[in-house]
């Protein structure tokens, strides 16, 4: 495989320092002299070998050279600056599959049967059965990393136990920019005879968790953190599998077995998380809203539901909207006041997963 920093990255001496502006992010970087000499050299597609073999011509040990490399390959990796090709020495793929991602068609190619290994559990349920999309993520192996590329350009490396995590993440980002009019929503998506409850709340609050108990009690997984309102009102989630992070492994006695089974992955802000699959998912249809869940939890008491004002679950629903122009224009948010005002909307306060559960599943079942 090849590497090179993405166009618009470019040397500059600013007196007796050395930068590196990159023009996509609008940022200068104040380098020492090897990373400003690979990152003139990363100008041009350029393997790992070549990279090391020139700076120890120019004098570095071969153990230093390979560090100095990958310090800067990863460090212009997670800048998202960072152009991955892979060529003949990767040799041939041996498991490719196609996904649909809610109508976004995403193909994986993998290259190590390690990859395949962790990859596959993850996503294996989002097959689809159309033709490959114009979107596909190549994954091989460079030594102990994974090297992950997008249309053989745009790439990222990171650890085997953070490649399903930045797979989910760049895919999430494929989703979110092929919406077209559809607006996405951060909340998680039960469907239950052909109607929507929608869990809002902030990061932490337990919406995954609380998804996941909805699930044991006869809900199916629209998405644990993507729902996508379309111009008719009406909702589909994006079926990613659900992630756990540690604080919930051993909150489901029926169910603990399985979870703990499941590998621990890393996502890329550092999170532990066990991804749950299979579970029972919702068609790959939109369904009416019926209901949105505002959640709060509490450390002790017990759970509590309350009417919520229109016009602060709207302002607690735009605020995870997102649209690909960043912004929703007039349209969009009159849907949205549509969908808000025609949902049942509460908010739950809790401590105990199953009374949440338990009254949300008479809420829904109009009990």
């Amino acid at each position: 495989m090849k590497f090179r920093v993405s166009d618009g990255t470019q040397f500059f001496l600013i007196g007796e320092r050395k930068t590196i502006f990159v023009e996509s992010l609008q940022q200068v970087f104040e380098v020492d002299d090897l990373t400003a000499y690979l990152t003139c050299a990363l100008a041009e597609p350029t393997s790992f070998r070549q990279l090391k073999s020139e700076l120890v011509m120019r004098g570095v040990s071969q153990a230093s050279a390979g560090a100095y490399v990958r310090n800067c390959l990863l460090f212009w990796s997670r800048q998202r600056v960072l152009d991955i090709v892979l060529d003949e020495d990767d040799g041939q793929p041996l498991f490719t599959q196609t996904l649909d991602l809610a109508g976004t068609a995403v193909s994986i190619i993998c290259y190590d049967e390690k990859l395949i290994d962790i990859v596959r559990p993850v996503f294996d349920h989002q097959a689809g059965r159309g033709d490959p999309g114009s979107i596909s993520y190549e994954l091989a192996k460079l030594g102990n990393w994974v090297c992950i590329s997008k249309n053989r350009s745009k790439g990222m490396i990171v650890k085997d136990i953070e490649a399903a995590p930045a797979l989910k993440a760049l895919m999430t980002d494929d989703v979110l920019a092929g919406l077209g009019t559809d607006v996405a929503l951060h909340a998680a998506l039960l469907v239950k005879n052909s109607r929507g409850l929608l869990i809002c709340g902030a990061p932490g609050a337990g919406k995954t968790t609380l998804a996941v108990a909805l699930m044991e009690a006869g809900f199916e997984c629209g998405g644990d953190d993507l729902a996508l309102l379309d111009d008719n009102g009406a909702l589909r989630g994006v079926p990613f599998a659900p992630a756990l992070k540690p604080g919930s492994w051993n909150l489901f006695s029926g169910i603990h077995h399985r979870i703990m089974s499941c590998p621990i992955h890393r996502r890329l802000d550092s999170k532990r998380v066990r991804y749950l699959a299979p579970v029972p998912y919702a068609p790959r249809k939109s369904v009416a809203l019926d209901s949105i869940v505002l959640l709060r939890r509490r450390k002790k008491g017990p759970a509590l539901v309350s009417q919520v004002e229109p016009t602060r679950a709207l302002s607690e629903v735009l605020a995870g909207a997102f649209t690909p122009t960043r912004r929703l224009d007039l349209m969009q948010f009159q849907r949205l006041v549509n969908a808000v005002s025609k949902a049942r909307v509460i908010e739950l306060t809790f401590s105990r997963l199953d009374e949440a559960a338990e009254i949300l599943s008479r809420h829904h079942d109009g009990k």
